[in-house]
């Protein structure tokens, strides 16, 4: 029995390390969210996923955020299963305010994972974030700090925004002390289409993804791929107001 329920542990680990995308963010892949962010929008949306092809595993999450040019609040929450073997629940929340071209925000991350009927634990860490904003350019750092040390992260992020339509970046992701990640996006807009893609090396790891608005309603499908072991599709559903 104590060598099934390691083996389970280190399936649950396995798939503890999927990222879930946010429902309007589909192609990107990987990285570490800045809790300073700044939008003029309130957005919401749920997502379905199936990341790993062969394996009965599944993801529903739920995302919300709202913000002004002051201040920004952002929560997310998702549920993970594997078959009845593995299951986690994860709750996420951000806060930033905004002064004139800085925002400074921080937030956190708390989940439990299970192996029902075995054992299980629980996770939590904390994010602190700062971004600028100087015309069509923004730079940001954040540190995310965790219970188990070796997950602890620093992140620069420094990205072009081209008006509300197109958005190039790249993203310097440190996660463990030996472990360093280098993310490029691109998202731009043509009427009520959107596609995003990101590429991470080493891997390399690749995300794509589209949307279609109208109205106040958009859906969004995305596709990811990691050559170690994971190939991801996930669809979304989002709501947008803007304020």
């Amino acid at each position: 029995m104590r060598k099934i329920v390691l083996i389970l542990l280190g399936i649950s680990s396995l798939f503890a390390d999927v990222r879930v995308p946010e429902p309007w963010n589909p192609g990107y892949f990987d990285g570490e969210k800045n809790p300073a962010q700044r939008i003029s929008a309130f957005r919401m949306g749920i997502l379905w996923t199936e990341p790993m092809e062969g394996a009965g595993y599944e993801v529903l999450g739920f995302a919300a955020e709202w913000g002004n040019s002051r201040y920004y609040v952002g929560m997310d929450f998702s549920s993970a299963f594997l078959d009845s073997l593995y299951r986690s629940e994860s709750f996420s929340l951000d806060l930033s305010i905004s002064l004139s071209h800085w925002t400074f925000g921080f937030g956190g991350t708390a989940d439990v994972q299970m192996v029902p009927g075995e054992t299980s634990w629980w996770g939590i860490a904390g994010r602190l974030g700062s971004s600028l904003r100087l015309g069509a350019f923004d730079c940001g750092v954040l540190g995310v700090i965790s219970r188990d040390l070796g997950e602890n992260a620093v992140e620069t992020q420094v990205f072009w925004n081209a008006g509300d339509r197109f958005q190039s970046g790249a993203r310097l992701l440190f996660r463990k002390s030996n472990q360093a990640l280098l993310i490029f996006q691109e998202s731009f807009a043509l009427g009520a289409l959107s596609l995003q893609g990101s590429v991470a090396f080493p891997g390399p790891k690749i995300g794509v993804g589209v949307g279609i608005a109208w109205g106040g309603l958009g859906v969004t499908f995305g596709v990811h791929r990691d050559g170690s072991y994971m190939n991801s599709k996930m669809a979304g559903l989002t709501v947008l107001k803007r304020q």
